[in-house]
Protein backbone atom coordinates (compact mmCIF):
# COMPACT_ATOMS: atom_id res chain seq x y z
CA UNK A 1 0.00 0.00 0.00
CA UNK A 2 1.43 3.25 -1.08
CA UNK A 3 1.17 6.09 1.34
CA UNK A 4 0.53 9.53 0.05
CA UNK A 5 1.91 12.59 1.84
CA UNK A 6 0.44 16.01 1.29
CA UNK A 7 2.67 18.92 2.08
CA UNK A 8 1.03 22.22 2.88
CA UNK A 9 3.10 25.27 2.43
CA UNK A 10 2.02 28.10 4.68
CA UNK A 11 3.37 31.45 3.76
CA UNK A 12 3.50 33.89 6.64
CA UNK A 13 3.62 37.56 5.94
CA UNK A 14 4.99 39.76 8.65
CA UNK A 15 4.45 43.46 8.43
CA UNK A 16 7.33 45.27 10.05
CA UNK A 17 8.43 48.80 10.46
CA UNK A 18 12.03 49.03 9.45
CA UNK A 19 14.02 51.62 11.28
CA UNK A 20 17.20 52.81 9.65
CA UNK A 21 19.54 55.36 11.20
CA UNK A 22 16.90 56.29 13.77
CA UNK A 23 14.11 56.76 11.16
CA UNK A 24 10.59 55.32 11.19
CA UNK A 25 7.45 55.75 9.11
CA UNK A 26 5.49 56.94 12.15
CA UNK A 27 5.28 60.45 13.53
CA UNK A 28 7.58 61.31 16.41
CA UNK A 29 5.97 60.64 19.79
CA UNK A 30 5.43 63.94 21.54
CA UNK A 31 6.15 64.17 25.28
CA UNK A 32 3.55 65.02 27.92
CA UNK A 33 3.13 68.75 28.57
CA UNK A 34 4.28 68.86 32.19
CA UNK A 35 3.04 72.44 32.62
CA UNK A 36 -0.53 71.18 32.20
CA UNK A 37 -0.12 68.08 34.37
CA UNK A 38 -1.83 67.88 37.79
CA UNK A 39 1.21 66.00 39.09
CA UNK A 40 2.52 67.49 42.38
CA UNK A 41 4.45 66.80 45.58
CA UNK A 42 3.37 67.46 49.18
CA UNK A 43 4.83 67.05 52.69
CA UNK A 44 3.69 63.97 54.60
CA UNK A 45 5.75 64.46 57.78
CA UNK A 46 8.94 66.04 59.14
CA UNK A 47 10.95 65.70 62.37
CA UNK A 48 13.39 68.42 63.51
CA UNK A 49 16.96 67.64 64.57
CA UNK A 50 17.34 67.16 68.34
CA UNK A 51 20.33 69.54 68.53
CA UNK A 52 22.35 71.89 66.32
CA UNK A 53 25.08 69.26 65.85
CA UNK A 54 22.80 66.25 65.46
CA UNK A 55 21.87 64.64 62.14
CA UNK A 56 18.69 62.90 63.21
CA UNK A 57 15.97 64.88 61.45
CA UNK A 58 13.73 63.36 58.80
CA UNK A 59 11.40 64.32 55.95
CA UNK A 60 8.75 62.26 54.15
CA UNK A 61 6.92 63.45 51.04
CA UNK A 62 4.26 61.93 48.80
CA UNK A 63 3.02 62.57 45.27
CA UNK A 64 -0.33 63.77 43.98
CA UNK A 65 -1.40 62.33 40.61
CA UNK A 66 1.34 61.83 38.01
CA UNK A 67 2.44 58.55 36.44
CA UNK A 68 4.60 56.10 38.38
CA UNK A 69 7.17 54.96 39.05
CA UNK A 70 8.38 58.06 40.89
CA UNK A 71 11.96 59.02 41.69
CA UNK A 72 12.60 61.28 44.70
CA UNK A 73 15.83 63.24 45.13
CA UNK A 74 17.31 65.21 48.02
CA UNK A 75 20.83 66.37 47.27
CA UNK A 76 22.84 63.33 46.21
CA UNK A 77 20.31 60.87 47.67
CA UNK A 78 17.74 59.30 45.35
CA UNK A 79 15.04 56.77 46.19
CA UNK A 80 11.53 55.61 45.29
CA UNK A 81 10.00 56.05 48.77
CA UNK A 82 10.13 59.82 49.32
CA UNK A 83 11.52 59.31 52.83
CA UNK A 84 14.84 60.86 53.95
CA UNK A 85 16.49 60.36 57.36
CA UNK A 86 19.68 61.40 59.13
CA UNK A 87 19.31 65.10 58.36
CA UNK A 88 20.79 68.04 60.31
CA UNK A 89 18.94 71.33 60.69
CA UNK A 90 18.50 73.03 57.34
CA UNK A 91 16.30 74.04 54.43
CA UNK A 92 15.98 71.18 51.97
CA UNK A 93 14.77 71.05 48.38
CA UNK A 94 13.17 67.73 47.48
CA UNK A 95 12.34 66.91 43.87
CA UNK A 96 10.30 64.12 42.34
CA UNK A 97 10.21 62.96 38.72
CA UNK A 98 7.46 60.76 37.29
CA UNK A 99 7.44 58.34 34.37
CA UNK A 100 6.58 61.20 32.00
CA UNK A 101 9.80 62.97 33.12
CA UNK A 102 7.70 65.73 34.72
CA UNK A 103 9.38 67.21 37.80
CA UNK A 104 8.03 68.91 40.91
CA UNK A 105 9.92 70.34 43.90
CA UNK A 106 9.15 71.14 47.54
CA UNK A 107 11.20 73.12 50.08
CA UNK A 108 11.12 71.90 53.70
CA UNK A 109 12.91 73.45 56.71
CA UNK A 110 14.09 71.43 59.71
CA UNK A 111 14.97 73.30 62.91
CA UNK A 112 17.30 72.44 65.79
CA UNK A 113 16.44 73.10 69.44
CA UNK A 114 18.27 76.11 70.91
CA UNK A 115 20.14 77.02 67.71
CA UNK A 116 20.12 80.44 66.03
CA UNK A 117 22.32 79.35 63.11
CA UNK A 118 20.76 79.70 59.66
CA UNK A 119 21.83 80.26 56.09
CA UNK A 120 20.60 82.03 52.97
CA UNK A 121 22.12 81.77 49.52
CA UNK A 122 22.17 83.55 46.19
CA UNK A 123 23.05 82.04 42.83
CA UNK A 124 23.76 82.98 39.23
CA UNK A 125 22.57 80.97 36.24
CA UNK A 126 24.76 78.57 34.33
CA UNK A 127 24.93 79.98 30.81
CA UNK A 128 27.55 77.52 29.58
CA UNK A 129 26.65 74.54 27.42
CA UNK A 130 29.70 72.29 27.35
CA UNK A 131 31.32 74.20 30.24
CA UNK A 132 29.79 75.32 33.56
CA UNK A 133 29.84 78.86 34.97
CA UNK A 134 27.08 78.95 37.58
CA UNK A 135 27.83 80.30 41.08
CA UNK A 136 26.45 80.12 44.63
CA UNK A 137 27.23 82.54 47.48
CA UNK A 138 26.33 81.70 51.09
CA UNK A 139 25.30 84.26 53.73
CA UNK A 140 25.14 83.10 57.36
CA UNK A 141 22.97 84.40 60.18
CA UNK A 142 23.23 83.64 63.89
CA UNK A 143 25.54 81.06 65.42
CA UNK A 144 29.08 81.80 66.58
CA UNK A 145 31.85 82.93 64.22
CA UNK A 146 34.15 81.97 62.60
CA UNK A 147 32.22 79.95 60.04
CA UNK A 148 33.18 77.30 57.50
CA UNK A 149 31.31 76.25 54.39
CA UNK A 150 30.87 73.05 52.39
CA UNK A 151 29.40 72.11 49.00
CA UNK A 152 27.57 68.76 48.70
CA UNK A 153 29.14 67.25 51.84
CA UNK A 154 32.65 68.14 50.72
CA UNK A 155 35.39 69.44 52.98
CA UNK A 156 34.64 72.57 55.01
CA UNK A 157 36.66 75.70 54.25
CA UNK A 158 36.48 79.44 54.85
CA UNK A 159 35.20 80.39 51.38
CA UNK A 160 31.49 81.17 51.18
CA UNK A 161 31.44 81.23 47.36
CA UNK A 162 31.31 78.32 44.93
CA UNK A 163 31.96 78.71 41.19
CA UNK A 164 32.02 76.68 37.96
CA UNK A 165 28.71 74.99 38.73
CA UNK A 166 26.39 73.23 36.30
CA UNK A 167 22.63 73.80 36.44
CA UNK A 168 21.20 71.68 39.24
CA UNK A 169 20.53 71.38 42.95
CA UNK A 170 23.30 71.74 45.53
CA UNK A 171 23.59 71.38 49.31
CA UNK A 172 25.45 74.26 50.96
CA UNK A 173 26.42 73.65 54.61
CA UNK A 174 27.70 76.11 57.19
CA UNK A 175 29.40 75.10 60.43
CA UNK A 176 30.07 77.58 63.25
CA UNK A 177 32.70 77.68 66.00
CA UNK A 178 30.56 75.49 68.29
CA UNK A 179 30.17 72.79 65.64
CA UNK A 180 26.55 73.62 64.88
CA UNK A 181 25.54 72.87 61.28
CA UNK A 182 22.83 74.25 59.01
CA UNK A 183 22.21 73.05 55.44
CA UNK A 184 20.59 75.02 52.62
CA UNK A 185 19.63 73.35 49.35
CA UNK A 186 20.16 75.79 46.50
CA UNK A 187 19.35 75.61 42.79
CA UNK A 188 21.59 76.89 40.04
CA UNK A 189 19.22 77.57 37.19
CA UNK A 190 19.98 77.06 33.53
CA UNK A 191 20.45 80.25 31.55
CA UNK A 192 20.40 80.84 27.80
CA UNK A 193 23.55 79.27 26.37
CA UNK A 194 23.39 81.05 23.02
CA UNK A 195 23.80 77.84 21.00
CA UNK A 196 23.14 78.74 17.35
CA UNK A 197 20.86 76.71 15.10
CA UNK A 198 22.45 78.02 11.91
CA UNK A 199 26.09 77.43 12.80
CA UNK A 200 25.95 74.57 15.32
CA UNK A 201 22.72 72.53 15.09
CA UNK A 202 21.80 72.64 11.41
CA UNK A 203 25.15 71.14 10.30
CA UNK A 204 24.55 68.18 12.66
CA UNK A 205 21.05 67.62 11.26
CA UNK A 206 22.25 67.97 7.66
CA UNK A 207 24.97 65.32 8.02
CA UNK A 208 23.37 62.93 10.51
CA UNK A 209 19.57 63.19 10.11
CA UNK A 210 18.40 64.88 6.90
CA UNK A 211 19.95 62.22 4.71
CA UNK A 212 18.59 59.91 2.02
CA UNK A 213 15.90 57.57 3.32
CA UNK A 214 15.59 59.39 6.60
CA UNK A 215 14.59 62.96 7.53
CA UNK A 216 15.17 64.49 4.09
CA UNK A 217 11.49 64.25 3.12
CA UNK A 218 11.51 60.66 1.83
CA UNK A 219 9.19 59.65 4.70
CA UNK A 220 6.75 62.54 4.28
CA UNK A 221 6.76 66.32 4.20
CA UNK A 222 6.23 66.70 7.95
CA UNK A 223 9.36 64.65 8.59
CA UNK A 224 11.55 66.72 6.31
CA UNK A 225 14.15 68.21 8.65
CA UNK A 226 15.65 70.43 6.00
CA UNK A 227 12.64 72.62 6.89
CA UNK A 228 13.27 74.51 10.15
CA UNK A 229 9.63 74.55 11.28
CA UNK A 230 9.57 70.73 11.25
CA UNK A 231 12.73 70.54 13.33
CA UNK A 232 11.36 73.08 15.79
CA UNK A 233 8.04 71.21 16.12
CA UNK A 234 9.90 67.99 16.98
CA UNK A 235 12.60 69.62 19.12
CA UNK A 236 11.65 67.95 22.42
CA UNK A 237 11.55 64.51 20.80
CA UNK A 238 14.88 65.14 19.06
CA UNK A 239 16.48 66.02 22.38
CA UNK A 240 15.10 62.89 24.05
CA UNK A 241 16.03 60.47 21.26
CA UNK A 242 19.51 61.86 20.65
CA UNK A 243 20.06 61.93 24.41
CA UNK A 244 19.26 58.23 24.81
CA UNK A 245 21.09 57.49 21.52
CA UNK A 246 18.06 55.92 19.86
CA UNK A 247 18.52 58.44 17.06
CA UNK A 248 20.48 58.14 14.88
CA UNK A 249 20.29 54.37 15.35
CA UNK A 250 24.00 54.03 14.62
CA UNK A 251 24.77 56.19 17.66
CA UNK A 252 27.01 58.31 15.48
CA UNK A 253 26.62 61.56 17.44
CA UNK A 254 29.40 62.59 19.78
CA UNK A 255 28.56 63.57 23.34
CA UNK A 256 29.44 67.17 22.49
CA UNK A 257 26.89 67.14 19.64
CA UNK A 258 24.24 65.62 21.93
CA UNK A 259 24.94 68.33 24.51
CA UNK A 260 24.65 71.08 21.89
CA UNK A 261 21.27 69.77 20.73
CA UNK A 262 20.01 69.60 24.33
CA UNK A 263 21.18 73.16 25.03
CA UNK A 264 19.55 74.49 21.87
CA UNK A 265 16.24 72.82 22.74
CA UNK A 266 16.39 74.00 26.35
CA UNK A 267 17.06 77.53 25.11
CA UNK A 268 13.72 77.41 23.29
CA UNK A 269 14.66 75.85 19.94
CA UNK A 270 15.26 79.27 18.41
CA UNK A 271 15.80 80.04 14.74
CA UNK A 272 19.09 81.78 15.48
Amino acid sequence: MKETYTTSIVVLFTVAVIILAGCSTEEEVQPVDCALSSFDITLQSSIDATSCSASDGSIAVVTIDGKGPFTFTLGSTTNQTGSFQGLPAGTYLISVTDANTCERTLEVTLKAAGSTLSLTTSSTKNTGCTTANGTITAMVQGGVSPYEYSLDNGDFNSSSSFTGLKAGNYAISVKDKDGCVFVKNTTVEKGDTGVSFASQIQPIIATKCAISGCHNGDSGASRNWTVFSNVQANAASIKTRTGDRSMPQTGSLTQAQIDLIACWVDDGAKNN
